[in-house]
């Protein structure tokens, strides 16, 4: 009984004094992405508690510095690598105006991109605990724009944020990934800051696209709009009937979309 009295008065002096003293607090991330290509990277939350501006820094990988993307042709029997520069992003949220703005890199090209902040839903309706490093994390689950997520978060730190876009809960976030393996974020640290995060100023953030353009139109074209792509870069004379790959596989931490499932519901 003692016990229990006095993990609770500490998670108590925790919060208080966080939410007292705190003005800016930051967190650092383990990311690992499990995809054709395994990524480690490294993540920053930066947070304007009062503000509720959020800044999360993606550290590029130095291992895609030295990796080739194979890609076969049958032309002329020739074989060819294709080497792209990896690139640090991040991704910059304002709960005030409800606008997110990120930084992607696709194909060795840069896009910055305005999106709307996501409204997660969560299932807090679990019981399970577990401790992840000295923080006693409850479990929680989510669905966001193609894939299922099972997150752990920490009543005691009273910041409800987590790596990436995803927020909402009643505590920071201290794990979480997809039911694939496929894109985990871990917590490695995490502490209150007295300096405010240098936000990005968006005005230089140039051209700003549509999340909606760059999903549709750059990280998953259609069917139409790839052999477009394909004809632009044959030999002058050389007509494209058809072409076969994988490409039509979404690969990237988000493959569904509000707006996919409005038209499909306009079409039935």
């Amino acid at each position: 009984m003692l016990k229990i009295f006095l993990n609770a008065l500490l998670m108590f002096l925790s919060i208080s004094l966080l939410a007292q003293n705190t003005s800016y607090f930051e967190a650092e991330y383990n990311i690992y992405y499990n995809t054709d290509v395994p990524q480690i990277r490294k993540g920053l939350l930066q947070v304007d508690i009062k503000n509720k501006d959020i800044l999360f820094h993606i550290s590029k990988d130095k291992n895609i510095l030295e990796s080739n993307s194979g890609v076969t042709t049958d032309d002329y029997g020739v074989t060819y690598k294709i080497k792209h520069k990896d690139i640090e992003t991040f991704i910059e949220i304002n709960f005030n105006s409800r606008t997110a703005y990120s930084k992607e890199n696709h194909k060795g090209k840069t896009y910055y991109i305005k999106d709307k902040v996501p409204n997660f839903i969560w299932n807090l309706k679990y019981s399970e605990t577990k401790k992840i490093g000295t923080l006693l994390c409850k479990k929680a689950t989510t669905y966001f724009r193609g894939r299922n997520y099972t997150a752990w978060y920490a009543i005691e730190i009273p910041i409800n944020y987590g790596p990436y876009k995803f927020q909402g809960l009643p505590g920071l976030i201290a794990s979480i990934s997809d039911n694939t393996g496929t894109f985990i974020w871990t917590l490695a640290s995490y502490k209150a800051k007295n300096k405010k995060p240098e936000f990005k100023n968006k005005n230089k953030l140039k051209p700003i696209i549509s999340a909606k353009k760059y999903f549709t139109e750059i990280r998953y074209p259609s069917g139409n709009e790839r052999l477009n792509i394909i004809q632009s870069k044959l030999p002058k004379g050389i007509k494209l009937i058809s072409a076969t790959s994988d490409v039509h596989i979404r690969k990237g931490i988000e493959t569904e979309f509000e707006w996919e499932e409005k038209t499909k519901k306009s079409k039935s």
